[in-house]
């Protein structure tokens, strides 16, 4: 079986050769799906990743959770650990962490019906997920199990096995332009 760094490596490398037209394309697909999905419809809070390196894009989510009313926060790298900050403009973001988009608000996120949106650079049709080698979501979920978790992906992130190890946290579900995996 291939390793997680090897996996993370071949996945990473087909996302940076998506089209511009593509990445719109299939990231507008996976926010129809994420807001008929009742994890969505539901939560009163979103806790959402700002898009990097061609992930699944998320402004058009978060601008859909602010119409919708719903209390919208995204992470912020402090250390070795992450926290969600409550956003309410694209103005209270700034680089941050590997240039990703932080906000520089200090109310921190803490809500009882919270959908958090997870990133990350490989999947399997069990859940398991890869992200970027941290642990930053891993850790963050690990003190918030009451949160409900979906993670977005391009189908070509959802691979057959990926190796897990006993502290990687699985989301609740996976929503690709094509299916969702529960």
């Amino acid at each position: 079986m291939e390793t997680k760094r090897d996996i993370r490596a071949r996945i990473l490398e087909k996302r940076t050769h998506m089209t511009q037209e593509e990445w719109e394309f299939k990231s507008d697909l996976i926010l129809k799906r994420l807001m008929e999905h009742p994890f969505f419809v539901e939560a009163r809070e979103i806790c959402c990743y700002m898009d990097y390196r061609r992930e699944v894009g998320t402004r058009r989510i978060i601008e859909k959770a602010w119409e919708l009313n719903k209390k919208t926060a995204v992470p912020k790298v402090c250390g070795d650990d992450m926290e969600f900050y409550y956003v309410q403009r694209f103005d209270e973001l700034e680089k941050g962490y590997s240039g990703i988009c932080e906000p520089v608000t200090k109310k921190k996120a803490k809500g009882d019906s919270v959908l958090v949106l997870l990133p990350g650079s490989a999947f399997d049709r069990n859940r398991n997920r890869i992200g970027y080698g941290k642990g930053f979501y891993d850790k963050y979920l690990i003190k918030h199990q009451q949160y409900r978790t979906l993670a977005l992906a391009f189908e070509f992130q959802v691979v057959d096995s990926i190796p897990t190890d006993s502290y990687d946290i699985r989301p609740d579900g996976i929503i690709t332009a094509e299916t969702y995996y529960v």
